[in-house]
């Protein structure tokens, strides 16, 4: 893999944050949380990166279980998506 360029950095991170947020507030209601924090770290290497996303939500209602997890696993998933388009566009097999 070719080593990612800020501009991709910076679609990777918008795009982890807003999926995982659409997810959540997809299955939740903005008014039922006090605080909603998506952390995203991206680490770039020479030929990969790691991603590491932690969310914590606060809210006075019972949030489906595993409801952080589930947005962590879409977002990534997305990031996938992301990455296997961006090789197929570089032909970077």
């Amino acid at each position: 893999m070719k080593k990612l360029n800020d501009t991709e950095v910076d679609e990777i991170i918008d795009l982890a944050y807003n999926t995982a947020s659409n997810h959540i507030l997809k299955n939740v209601n903005k008014k039922d949380f006090e605080d909603i924090e998506i952390k995203i770290n991206l680490d770039r290497h020479e030929d990969s990166f790691d991603l590491d996303i932690k969310i914590e939500l606060d809210s006075d209602v019972k949030l489906p279980e595993n409801l952080s997890q589930e947005a962590i696993d879409v977002a990534m998933n997305a990031v996938d998506d992301y990455v296997a388009d961006r090789k197929m566009r570089l032909n970077d097999y």
